[in-house]
């Protein structure tokens, strides 16, 4: 177990519940044990009353997982490759698919069904394969969660921490052009790490920077939900 000292400069956040059937069981199984500080929930995912029930009572916080698809793809995998995803993602903003107010209306629908949902509003914001950091919808982030009276959004304040991980790079170039849309009214973590950039957890542990760092991670895949049992 954590030293209660780096504990405290922690935030262990799940991704992607609702994505799987066994997302959604993997990251309960880690709430129940106490292992969780922040579950993001995909409204466009499987999410059944009785598990938002049981997310409710444990007193997780629970965060909005804004996704620009409709559904979840049957055949998506675990893992995909961040060039492929890049150029996709490009693509269908440039041709319009995924640009301007369509954007805003369908994450306000997604607001409003984790609302519907769970009788609250989400404790925070946040996105599948971080598309918020993406600067036109982190501006429309920034809208949504003052509308809708979120007060936490996955930004890392101060930085992404820079581990050796293409999307890290990618995210850190993001995050330097979002900061001038920077709005200290809401909480973030200073600063952000998924689990599977850190190529040596034990010393990651030891030298982390002063401040709160939000790990993100994946349950659904077994290596993470392995280290998360482990180390947390």
């Amino acid at each position: 177990m954590l030293d209660s000292k780096i504990k405290e400069k922690l935030i262990i956040s799940s991704d992607d519940f609702g994505i799987s059937q066994l997302a959604n069981q993997k990251i309960l199984e880690l709430v129940r044990l106490g292992k969780m500080d922040r579950v993001e929930v995909m409204m466009n995912g499987f999410v059944s009353q009785e598990e938002a029930d049981e997310l409710g009572r444990l007193g997780v916080k629970l965060d909005i997982h804004l996704d620009l698809e409709d559904g979840i793809k049957k055949d998506r995998k675990l893992k995909e490759g961040v060039v492929k995803r890049a150029i996709v993602f490009l693509w269908n903003y440039i041709s319009g698919k995924t640009r301007g107010k369509g954007i805003e209306k369908k994450w306000s629908e997604q607001i409003e069904r984790f609302e519907k949902l769970f009788g609250k509003k989400p404790d925070g914001a946040s996105s599948h394969q971080y598309i918020h950091y993406f600067p036109p919808y982190f501006r429309i982030v920034l809208k949504l969660a003052k509308k809708y009276e979120i007060s936490f959004i996955r930004f890392g304040a101060k930085g992404i921490i820079q581990e050796k991980s293409n999307v890290c790079r990618i995210l850190s170039f993001l995050q330097k052009m979002d900061r001038k849309y920077f709005d200290a009214s809401f909480s973030y973590p200073d600063y952000m790490v998924s689990l599977d950039w850190i190529e040596n957890l034990d010393y990651f542990l030891k030298n982390l920077p002063e401040g709160k760092t939000e790990i993100i991670c994946h349950p659904e895949r077994a290596e993470e939900y392995d280290i998360i049992l482990k180390y947390f």
